[in-house]
Parts: structure tokens; C-alpha cells; sequence
């Protein structure tokens, strides 16, 4: 295995991605947006890509104020893998997310997130965030009898 060229870099980006998914679950969108270049683009799959502060924070009020039909969920990331070079890194998680779904109620959302990040200043931000969804479904009845809602 390859060994780590920059710890710092890829503790402090690992810190970005827990800060990210915290300030989620707090419905804190400035925090959110703090942690944002200004150039930051987000796939999120299925509901949507957002390129720009703009967009990005337009969809991220939507999402707080439970109108993306998101009404509430809690971010687990895990089995982090960053690499970094110089003023850039990529990081991949495992996505488990315990969510509350209008029209599903509870729900189970898990996938992969791949996370690019820019050094701007001397602060490290997220450029572009990509969710690949794996499984989208209703709590009670499981991912295996409904691996992805409508």
C-alpha cells in the first residue's frame, strides 16, 4: 500500500467531510456554505446536480426547509480514503444515512460519496461533492425488498 505523502492535508479534509455531514444534520447552512469554493459543484444523483454558491444554496434551503422531500436524515461516513497533492485531494466514503422521507417515512439512503478538494488561501474547500446512490428505501420493508424508493 501507498504511504501517506501529506498527513495533514488528508486529517484536515477528513475533518471538512465530518463538518460537511454535521452541519447537515443541524440544518446549518451557512456552516454548509462555509465549507463550500465558491466554484463548488454537487451531484447528488437522483436529486440533482447544483453547480455554483448559488444553486448550491438555493437547493440547501430547500432541503432545510424539508421541500426536497428529504424531510431529515443523520450522516454516517465511513471507511474514508483521501489522497493528496499539494493544493488538491479526492476522498471517498461509504454513505449510510438514517433518513425520514415524505411519502416513505423512514428511510435508509447508502452509497458512495467521491469528494474533491481545492487549497484556496491556506484553507482547504470542497469543489465538488458527488453522491452515487446504492440503495434508497423504506425502513421497514429493507433494501432488499425495495432497493431504490420512487
Amino acid at each position: 500500500m501507498q504511504e501517506v505523502d501529506d498527513p495533514a492535508a488528508i486529517l484536515t479534509v477528513s475533518n471538512l467531510v465530518h463538518c460537511y455531514m454535521r452541519r447537515m444534520d443541524k440544518h446549518d447552512l451557512d456552516g454548509v456554505l462555509e465549507l463550500l469554493h465558491d466554484d463548488c459543484a454537487i451531484d447528488y444523483g437522483d436529486f440533482g446536480l447544483y453547480e455554483g454558491q448559488d444553486e448550491v444554496s438555493d437547493f440547501l434551503e430547500a432541503y432545510i426547509e424539508g421541500e426536497t422531500g428529504i424531510l431529515d436524515s443523520f450522516h454516517l461516513g465511513i471507511n474514508p480514503w483521501v489522497t493528496a497533492d499539494g493544493d488538491t485531494a479526492i476522498g471517498r466514503w461509504h454513505f449510510l444515512d438514517l433518513g425520514h422521507v415524505e411519502g416513505i417515512g423512514a428511510a435508509w439512503l447508502a452509497g458512495f460519496y467521491e469528494i474533491e478538494f481545492v487549497k484556496n488561501d491556506d484553507e482547504w474547500l470542497i469543489e465538488k461533492l458527488t453522491y452515487d446512490a446504492k440503495y434508497f428505501s423504506p425502513y421497514d420493508e429493507g433494501w432488499v425488498e425495495e432497493p431504490m424508493a420512487n
